[in-house]
Parts: structure tokens; sequence; C-alpha cells
């Protein structure tokens, strides 16, 4: 049995039309203006870039803790370790250097995700920085972004 094809009037053309393009035009403002947090308009930017294989610099951040054991560890990068990735990390890093506070939210995670490992007692956001010379790291400093002291 052949069923005919049926054709979109002018008003659904046109609607469908005008949806596409307000689209287009979303993705197009937001690749020029948008940030991460416009997503999925926004431009994932945490990927797109590179680096000068004479003298640019890789930076990255990570989490550290000390524990009620006497031990200094570093944080599990996940949502089943600390409650939060590094990008999260790197994208929250002018609210959480302002604000150190917002770290204690990891600590009490971390404590509901693992209750049989020591508490957590103080946490820091470390960051690196790797620098290349002809493509090789040549020189790595790390120091502690953020520190805070969990209650």
């Amino acid at each position: 049995m052949h069923i005919p094809a049926l054709r979109l009037g002018a008003r659904a053309r046109l609607w469908r039309s005008a949806t596409a393009m307000a689209g287009i035009a979303a993705l197009l403002w937001s690749s020029a203006y948008g940030a991460d947090d416009d997503f999925p308009f926004g431009p994932m930017t945490q990927f797109a870039f590179s680096v000068d294989n004479d003298g640019g610099e890789i930076h990255s951040h990570w989490l550290e803790a000390d524990t009620a054991a006497g031990t200094h560890v570093k944080l599990s990068m996940d949502a089943v370790g600390s409650g939060m990735k590094r990008a999260e990390i790197e994208g929250q890093m002018t609210r959480l250097v302002r604000d150190p506070s917002l770290l204690q939210g990891i600590a009490d995670g971390q404590r509901r995700l693992h209750p049989r490992e020591p508490r957590l007692t103080r946490i820091y956001i470390v960051k690196q920085v790797q620098t290349l010379k002809h493509g090789k790291v040549v020189s790595t400093t790390r120091t502690n972004r953020v520190v805070w002291d969990v209650r």
C-alpha cells in the first residue's frame, strides 16, 4: 500500500526555518561571547587551546587534603571520590579563591561517600604549572592556590 507524501504548509515551513535560524544564531553568538556555563550553546573551552612549544605553560589543578589520621592524600577527581571533577574545580576557580568555604561541601560529601575513611581536616587546591622548551617540560612549579580548614 502506497501512502502519499504530505507536504508542509507555508506556516510549518516558516516555523521550522525560524527555529533553525534561532538555533544557529544562538550557537554563533555563544561561540563568540559565551562561556562553558552556557552549555549546550557555549564553547567547551577546557580543551580548546594549544600551548606554545617554546616557553608555553600547561596549568592544571587538583585537590589534596590532610586527614584526621595525620596523612596527606590526593583526592580523587570524580563524583565518587571528592564529588567534583577537575574541570569543575578549574571552572569554579574564581569562586573558590574568593570564597574557600565552598570547599566545605567537598569535605561533607567525602565524609558522606566514605564514612569509614578518616575525615578531612584541611583541603588544598593545588596548582601546577609546567613550562615547555622545544616541546619538553623544563620546569614544574606547584603552589597551594586555596587552603580550607574543614569544620
